[in-house]
């Protein structure tokens, strides 16, 4: 016997994602967005006020170190899974054109109150539909302290 019913198949490969990355041990991340609009005062123009940066929740996503060969002076790398739906709840929000163009805005992402920089982003995706997003990361505070 088949199944003839009718369905949307373009949602399921997104449904499928987000329950993985729950049974997953997901977690909250944050994007680190700069401001929209600039500051228009004096002490803003002159750089005296800090830019208030705002944080776009991502979740589910799950976080985990990166297998790699260790060499010397070599900086840990981080992958962030994040759900498809996520970022499109996110993109819609900021009125964008896709997730890609959405990531390249982002100052960093914020997973554990820890601060990452975004090295790659990568997608999978099924008949045109992206349903997971991929960013390699590396962590922003040893990045500032070798320069």
């Amino acid at each position: 016997m088949s199944d003839l019913s009718v369905r949307n198949t373009q949602a399921s490969p997104r449904r499928l994602a987000d329950s993985l990355l729950r049974a997953a041990g997901a977690q909250g991340a944050a994007l680190l967005m700069p401001p929209l609009t600039g500051d228009s005062t004096d002490a803003g123009q002159v750089g005296v006020n800090a830019p208030e940066f705002q944080q776009l929740p991502l979740a589910p996503a799950v976080f985990r170190a990166v297998r790699a060969t260790m060499q010397e002076a070599q900086q840990d790398r981080y992958e962030l899974m994040i759900s498809g739906s996520a970022v499109a709840t996110q993109v819609m929000a900021m009125q964008l054109s896709s997730g890609e163009a959405l990531f390249q805005m982002a100052a960093g992402v914020i997973v554990n109150s820890a601060l990452f920089v975004i090295e790659a982003v990568s997608v999978s995706e099924v008949l045109g539909q992206v349903y997971l997003y991929r960013l390699l990361l590396r962590e922003a505070q040893k990045q500032l302290t070798q320069l």
